[in-house]
């Protein structure tokens, strides 16, 4: 079990850089991707909602909350956090996972259900799908 939170806090470590950064390239549009902005992000976490991460790691679901509160779960691993979105970023953070530290990401839309988060310095870092 601990090589899995390990494995899953080093997977959600990079989801993020700082927030506030700028992307390489053009932000709007990464490989035909297009990036969501504050109010878009707002609007895709305004309601309950859960997900599928999947990474070259591998993949777990999380439920969030419109309260700000997220549920992780992978094969026999489970932690709970909060998530905010601020400056155009995802951000989140978990009560075991990365050690506690918060994780922010830019979130890029690809199609109707999926969603690519890449980190500041242009990095993958995992796919979203909507569940």
């Amino acid at each position: 079990m601990l090589g899995n939170i390990v494995r899953w806090g080093l997977i959600l470590g990079v989801l993020s850089a700082a927030a506030g950064c700028a992307l390489p390239g053009t932000p709007e549009s990464q490989h035909g991707r297009r990036m969501l902005w504050q109010s878009q992000l707002e609007q895709l976490f305004q309601a309950d909602r859960t997900v599928e991460f999947v990474s070259p790691e591998g993949s777990a679901v999380v439920t969030y909350s419109r309260s700000g509160e997220q549920t992780i779960e992978w094969g026999g691993g489970r932690d709970t956090g909060t998530f905010e979105i601020r400056n155009d970023h995802f951000c989140s953070r978990w009560k075991t996972l990365r050690n506690g530290a918060e994780s922010c990401t830019r979130v890029f839309k690809i199609n109707a259900t999926e969603y690519e988060l890449v980190g500041d310095d242009g990095a993958y870092a995992a796919t979203m799908r909507l569940k």
